[in-house]
């Protein structure tokens, strides 16, 4: 990692290449790491699919889209469908748990992140609606082991200031927020950034083709997959930021234009990321 001007260290491809999970012949479903999203629902159901592929893509063994009332779907075979209003999410085996993505600002999202915190879940990401529901309910501190993934306008609402301010001053802000949520924090927008506590990183890749509703839901389901697949807090923040900017890059790099980006696209663009940054491409 390359040091900038300022305390920020930037996250370039070599060191990326370096927290790449390592594949192996002998590796299984069960050895990739099982991966549980408490996302999406009837009003936004698009949220959990794309976190559900995003954890797929990114190597999850066993990825399991729980929330209430889920419909079945022969157009999603790849995981797994959990229904929480006839199962109990407890009684499922994972390795990394994420919440939030459309799943609700209400006491039942509340309820969730209470008893993950009582139970000492370590491997929990909180994403979009779970962070909202943070800063109304004043669930902080959060366990270090925790990744919160916030954007400006939701870091607004846990600190108190306007989301221009923190666009404008993004350093200063996002070392508040990990002072707050005492976890790994990574704040999404341009210059990407994660802090956790000892150090601020600034993510090289990205461009504006992510302006795109649910690309974001697909890099908490990239996150819960490296966190599944064993990376640590930091690592799994850092390398999902990565390669979900680096499908940007790739985008522009084959001549496409930056409005037509989907969060769909960042999908299918995952495999040839990974495979060149595996290469050394």
């Amino acid at each position: 990692m390359e040091k900038a001007n300022d305390p920020v260290r930037i996250l370039k491809k070599s060191s990326a290449r370096k927290l790449l999970p390592a594949v192996s012949a002998k590796d299984n479903k069960a050895t990739r790491g099982r991966s549980l999203l408490l996302a999406g629902s009837a009003d936004y159901p698009g949220a959990g699919i794309l976190a559900a592929r995003g954890a797929l893509r990114m190597g999850s063994g066993y990825v399991i889209l729980a929330q209430k009332n889920i419909s079945v779907s022969l157009e999603n075979p790849d995981f797994l469908l959990l229904d929480l209003a006839k199962k109990q999410w407890q009684a499922q085996k994972f390795d990394a748990i994420l919440c939030g993505p459309g799943f609700g600002v209400n006491s039942f999202t509340a309820r969730i992140i209470c008893e993950l915190k009582e139970r000492n879940i370590s491997n929990v990401i909180l994403d979009a609606d779970a962070i909202t529901v943070c800063a109304e309910q004043n669930l902080f501190p959060l366990p270090r082991t925790w990744i919160v993934t916030p954007h400006t306008g939701e870091l607004s609402r846990c600190l108190g200031v306007s989301a221009e301010e923190i666009s404008a001053h993004r350093y200063e802000f996002i070392k508040m927020a990990q002072e707050l949520f005492q976890c790994v924090v990574l704040l999404k927008g341009h210059g990407t950034l994660v802090a956790n506590g000892r150090r601020v990183y600034r993510i090289s890749t990205g461009n504006a083709a992510l302006a795109k509703s649910g690309t974001g839901d697909v890099l908490s389901g990239v996150i819960t997959a490296l966190r599944a697949q064993g990376l640590s807090p930091t690592r799994a923040a850092l390398l999902g930021a990565y390669v979900h900017g680096a499908t940007a890059n790739l985008w522009k790099a084959q001549k496409k234009d930056l409005l037509s980006m989907t969060a769909s696209d960042v999908v299918e663009m995952l495999p040839q990321v990974l495979y060149k940054l595996r290469q050394g491409d």
